[in-house]
């Protein structure tokens, strides 16, 4: 019987062997998987194995050729130009980090994610068989902003955890419908509104005091405008946790929410975009072991810059709280 062999790359270090062979045989024989690691049809280093076996770098797949027809293709390099159009702020060996066009999806068919990916395959990295590039934390489709994606196992599993530790500061800068006189620390238990007309929204729990879903926002006042004669305010806001529409949610329960954002309360706007929130820096812990700057920041967007020049809101990078 002919087997097709496949070598581990150190990205596919510590992965199920089931987990890996799922990315290289056809949707069509995924049914069969598990009695086919049980027959040999797959082995590793030439021995029959266990399902839950776990790779190491170097180890040798060999897969019976007939479960892989044309499945499993190395991706040829190319200059592959994008359809999105955006920025990468940074990028190394472990991270690729980009700023994020306005109205733009990030998981969606053909989105922003997809995007990254083509380009990853078109770049020179490390060989592996299940890796795949990815989004690390999220931003809504009208956030604009820093976003960081994986370039390998290792920056991935190290960006994420120190996402989860808080070792990783967030700080954004948005446009608020009224006017804040001091800076606020907002600590807000959100929940889903599970209320048929806001089946995507997020509401404060007065109830709750589940930890998890405590959000923790530092919003600081940066500059004054108007706008439609209305006051409004742009403010920084960096966020303690990260939860779903978080700041969107929290300026709003406490009375300013972001001009534009008429799902959580405030006037529509018709200038440019309909949504000024900009997730602009990040803080990391220096002498971190994926090489990452102690900062990243991203240029605001040009129609931010145009509505900031229209609201008569004056301000520069300076009055920025560091």
């Amino acid at each position: 019987m002919e087997f097709m062999k496949f070598t581990a790359g150190i990205n596919d270090k510590g992965r199920r062997l089931d987990k890996i062979v799922r990315k290289m045989i056809p949707e069509s024989k995924i049914s069969s998987l598990y009695s086919s690691i049980r027959k040999g049809l797959i082995r590793v280093n030439e021995k029959k194995c266990d399902i839950s076996l776990k790779i190491n770098e170097g180890d040798v797949i060999s897969i019976a050729a007939f479960l892989i027809t044309n499945a499993h293709k190395p991706e040829e390099n190319s200059n592959f130009e994008p359809q999105i159009k955006f920025q990468t702020v940074f990028s190394n060996d472990f991270i690729r980090i980009i700023n994020k066009p306005y109205d733009i999806s990030v998981h969606s068919e053909n989105g922003l994610a997809s995007a990254v990916e083509k380009i990853y395959k078109s770049e020179q990295h490390e060989k592996s068989l299940s890796f795949k590039t990815g989004p690390l934390h999220r931003l809504d489709r009208k956030t604009t902003g820093l976003l960081a994606f994986s370039n390998n196992l290792q920056g991935a599993e190290w960006f994420t955890k120190a996402i989860s530790e808080k070792k990783i500061q967030k700080y954004y800068i948005g446009i608020c419908q009224g006017r804040l006189e001091k800076p606020e620390h907002w600590n807000d238990y959100i929940v889903q509104d599970h209320s048929k007309s806001s089946f995507y929204k997020m509401k404060v729990s007065l109830k709750d005091t589940d930890e998890k879903n405590l959000a923790s926002t530092i919003c600081t006042p940066l500059s004054y405008g108007t706008y439609k004669t209305k006051p409004v305010t742009l403010c920084q806001f960096q966020i303690l946790t990260g939860k779903k529409h978080q700041i969107r949610l929290q300026s709003s329960f406490h009375g300013i929410p972001l001009l534009g954002d008429t799902a959580y309360g405030a006037d529509k706007v018709n200038s440019f975009q309909d949504l000024y929130l900009h997730a602009y820096k990040l803080f990391i812990p220096d002498n971190n072991p994926i090489e990452l700057p102690v900062e990243i920041t991203a240029d605001l967007p040009e129609n931010f810059t145009k509505f900031l020049k229209v609201s008569l809101i004056n301000w520069d990078y300076r009055l920025i709280i560091n």
